[in-house]
Parts: structure tokens; sequence; C-alpha cells
């Protein structure tokens, strides 16, 4: 985390207002020095997905953070609505919110591809299949009653494509796909900020609630005016993206109150930097092992009830393991509870919920690895949740240290935030010019960053200091 410059006036400070001060500055250290190092725990999965993250770090150059956490992710969505989780209190699905944060460049986006490609190319084939059936089902409807009997044709029943995958992001589009894939489906963004940032286009708030409504596990009601309703019982939809630290604040901009940020899972590694490519060629085999495991995990059946609707598996813990979850249970209550603000209660109680979530995700994927027999949720799978949810928690925390220090210079787009990091403390305007071209800045926006007064002081006409 880099240092941030200070700039304190204390002039008007009471002595006790300089004390708060110094005391604030010690707990923001103190916080930043706890989440510094806050590596990812590969060690949580099975072997055979750890020499996965493995490869693809040493070949393509993958952050562990994040092919770990995508991958992850495609379990959630394979799992769907196949089974559920329960403590002896609640159930939970393997629902998670994924938000992958880097800057540019800095490889974030491969590898949610690479783990999401065996469920791509599932939806691939059964589209296949689909337009398969949609050809026959147009030419069986062309003909008339008549014809259809000569032919020997039955009245022809329009064929659905059920997809997992989706990037469209409206309420009514999702349920759409929903009806027909009661499994489940994926929501992914390669930029997050197309997820949010439509939340309020057409209903103010309500879209977030849905949201919210999705997360949590309660039944969809969609009302239309020109259409049928729709009820889902049984909604499952995961979701992930990937999201530049700059557009952070606007992510949570009105969103911590509600709790929508607190359900959100970060990936945010220590000292993410562009890498070179990489000579090394991955080996196939890689490759084949983990669409085998994405497979598995696909082919799982989806039970369901008279009605049709999803009857999910309730997997149950082993008492070592439930012993294990309660004990743990109660430390991060007694953390929620001296949280000294809401944003860190919020961050510590969505925890127990995702830690839940996360065992039953683990167990699956073992079981899909051959280590399990997923009769009921082991000591290992909560012992791999509960270091997940440590460096979740962590993350969490960084992201919060990051929302409440934030410097004008941390809401800038990255082009605009490389060339005022890259400007020297004083400069001209000329000095500063070369630099943007340097930077494919044109001369126009330059001028416009240049008259951020939050930014520069300008003491002399054409000579600039940084205030950052």
């Amino acid at each position: 985390m880099e240092a941030r410059k200070l700039n304190p006036v204390f002039s008007d400070l009471e002595p006790e207002s300089l004390i708060n001060h110094v005391e604030n500055l010690k707990r923001v250290t103190a916080v930043e020095k706890e989440i510094k190092k806050n590596p990812f725990p590969v060690e949580v999965f099975p072997k055979a997905v750890q020499e996965i993250i493995t490869a693809t770090n040493r070949s393509l150059n993958y952050p562990t953070d994040f092919i770990g956490a995508s991958m992850l992710y495609a379990v959630s969505v394979a799992v769907g609505n196949t089974h559920k989780i329960h403590n002896g209190v609640f159930e939970q699905t393997a629902v998670l919110y994924l938000s992958i944060v880097g800057r540019a460049g800095t490889n974030k986006s491969h590898p949610l591809t690479f783990a999401l490609k065996p469920i791509e190319e599932r939806d691939k084939q059964r589209f296949k299949g689909y337009q398969e059936l949609k050809q026959e089902y147009d030419l069986v409807s062309s003909l008339n009653k008549k014809e259809r009997e000569a032919q020997g044709y039955d009245e022809p029943v329009q064929p659905i494509w059920e997809q997992h995958l989706i990037t469209d992001f409206t309420p009514e589009a999702l349920t759409d796909v929903h009806k027909f894939n009661k499994r489940g489906i994926g929501v992914y963004a390669d930029e997050l900020a197309s997820w949010f940032k439509n939340f309020n286009r057409y209903n103010k708030g309500s879209e977030e609630q849905f949201w919210l409504s999705v997360w949590s596990g309660k039944p969809l009601r969609i009302n239309r005016k020109t259409s049928e309703p729709i009820y889902i019982p049984e909604p499952f939809i995961s979701v992930a993206g990937t999201i530049q630290p700059g557009v952070l604040n606007e992510l949570a901009k009105d969103r911590t109150e509600n709790g929508f940020l607190d359900r959100i899972l970060f990936v945010i590694p220590d000292d993410l930097k562009k890498e070179y490519w990489s000579e090394n060629q991955l080996d196939e085999v890689i490759i084949q092992n983990w669409n085998a495991v994405i497979n598995n995990l696909l082919d799982l059946d989806l039970e369901q009830d008279e009605n049709l609707n999803p009857k999910p598996t309730v997997l149950k813990f082993t008492p070592e393991a439930k012993q294990l979850l309660f004990e743990w249970q109660k430390t991060v209550t007694d953390l929620s509870n001296k949280a000294d603000n809401e944003a860190l209660s919020g961050i510590y109680a969505k925890f127990e919920q995702y830690a839940l979530r996360l065992a039953l995700n683990l167990e699956l994927l073992r079981y899909a690895c051959g280590e399990s027999n997923k009769q009921a949720v082991t000591v290992e799978a909560v012992k791999g949740a509960l270091k997940l949810v440590e460096y979740f928690k962590n993350s969490a925390l960084k992201v919060h240290t990051i929302l409440t220090n934030t410097s004008p210079v941390d809401k800038l787009p990255g082009d605009k935030k490389n060339l005022y990091n890259a400007l020297p403390e004083e400069f001209t305007t000329s000095e500063g010019l070369e630099l943007a071209n340097d930077f494919g800045i044109a001369e126009r926006t330059y001028k416009r960053l240049l008259a951020n007064r939050e930014l520069f002081n300008n003491h002399k006409r054409g000579e600039y200091e940084k205030r950052f």
C-alpha cells in the first residue's frame, strides 16, 4: 500500500483535537499493517486444483488471488441449486458476489475467462442443440395442421436454451433466462461498473433491492405490464466481475448503509504489478483437468418437487465440523459487537453466512476432485472456508481503508492517475505536457486536469505544485 502524504494544519486545533487526530492515524496505521500481508490461501483447495493454480500462475502470470477466486466463482455457478448447506440454524446456497480489483494491465480478466471456459463450452454445446431444435420447430410451425398430420408431426413445442452464464443484467432479462434454467445462472461482467451503474436506470433503487434479495435467496417476483408475471421460488444468481481501484468509490456510493457492499467478496492482492509476458507454455493436461472438475459439478443432478421447482440436496456438518464452525462464530460475533463503526460491524456480520457458502463450495469441489463423498460437510472444508473468510475479511478491510482515506488522486481514471503519479512535485505547463503526450493524453484533457484545484497548487502562471 502506498504511503500517503500528510498535510495537517494544526494552528486552530485544541490539544484534545490534536490527540484525537494522532490516535486516529495510529488506528489507520494499525489496520494497514494488519492487512498488508494477506496471501491467498491456495492450500484450502484439493491438490488437483492447487496444481492448476500453480501452473497458470507460472505459465500465464495469473495472480494467485485472481485465479483462485475465479475458480471459486466457477464452482459456485456449476453447483447452482443442486445443493444447499444447513448449520442447524439456517440454510445457505452456494451463491457468491465476487469483485476482482486491480489496475488496468494487471491480468485480472483472463483468470475469470479461464475458470469459466468449461461452463462457456457447456453453454455453447447447448446452444448448438437449441439451434437444431429451433430449425425443426420453425419447419413444423410453417405447416398447417393437415400437413403436420400427413407428415407425422405432433404439435410443435418451442425449444429453449438453458444457458448458465449471462452478461445482461436487467432483472427482466435475468429472470427470463432463470425461469428456463432453474439450476441457476452466473452473471459475469468484465467491468463490474456496468453492473452497479445500471441499478437506477429505470426505477430508482428497485434494481439494487433485487440484488439484495437475490443474494439472500428470497423468492423473485417480476410483474410486467405487457407479458406474463414470473415467479422464481428458488433463485440462484452468482455474480463476478473486475473493477479498478479508482472506481471503488462509485461502487460504495450510498451502498454502505444497506449492507450491499458487505455482500461482495473483494479480491485485492498486495503489491500487484503488471508482469512481463511469460515464455512458458501451459500444459494441455492442466486445461483438461480443470474441464473435468467443472464438468463433474455441472453433471450433478438437480432434484425437483412436484411443481418442477428445484429441491436442493441439503448437506449438514459432521459433528467435528459443526463444533469448529460454532466456536468460530462466537469469535466473529464478538468482533462484530466490538467494531467501532457500522461498516466494520457489517463486514464481520456477513461473513457468518459466507463461511457456510464457502464451506459448501469447497466440499463440493473436493467431491469433484474425488476427495469427498459429499454426504456431509467435513472439517477440511470448514477449515478451508474459515481461511478464505480471513482472506476476504482482510480484503474488505483494505477496501474500507481505501474508501475512508480516499484522496482526489484515487478518484481519477487509470490513465490520468498514472500521469499524476509520474509528474514531479513541481513542474511547468510545458514539462507536464511532454509527459501527457508520453501517456497518450490529449492536451485539452491535460489542461482540464491542471485546472483541478484539489490536485494542484498554481502559485505562479505556468508553474504547478502537486498537492498529493
